[in-house]
């Protein structure tokens, strides 16, 4: 069973990604901000991190930068979430820093389950390395 980090500041878009997830068999685990969410992932190895683009305490982008950086966690995929980062600069930016992809808010359940799937049959883990 793949494990799951959201890392995402809205209760209710918390609620929506936990029932998809967890209805497609996946576990899950939440990070409610940016600070918790380098700690969590070195904590509890998940398969692939959904990131929100803006939270509370550090952007997306910060985020991610930071979980690419440590050798623990850079294999890592992350799904970057937005309902505002729609600029092309800042997806690129994203990219860049090392997200495998995006989606914008609102989320269909459905698209959500496909793209995790579809990136996590790519995923590389440092044991396949």
């Amino acid at each position: 069973m793949y494990l799951i980090l959201s890392v995402e500041d809205d209760p209710l878009m918390q609620k929506l990604l936990q029932a998809a997830l967890v209805a497609a068999g996946f576990e899950f685990r939440l990070s409610p901000d940016g600070r918790g969410a380098l700690p969590m992932a070195l904590a509890e190895k998940p398969d692939l991190i959904l990131l929100d683009v803006n939270l509370p305490d550090a952007t997306g982008i910060e985020v991610c930068r930071a979980l690419k950086a440590e050798p623990r966690t850079r294999h890592i995929p992350v799904l970057m979430l937005t309902g505002e980062a729609r600029e092309v600069v800042t997806r690129v930016e994203g990219l860049d820093v090392g997200a495998e992809d995006y989606l914008f808010k609102p989320i269909s359940p459905r698209v959500l389950i496909a793209r995790v799937g579809s990136i996590l049959k790519q995923a590389v883990k440092p044991t396949q390395l």
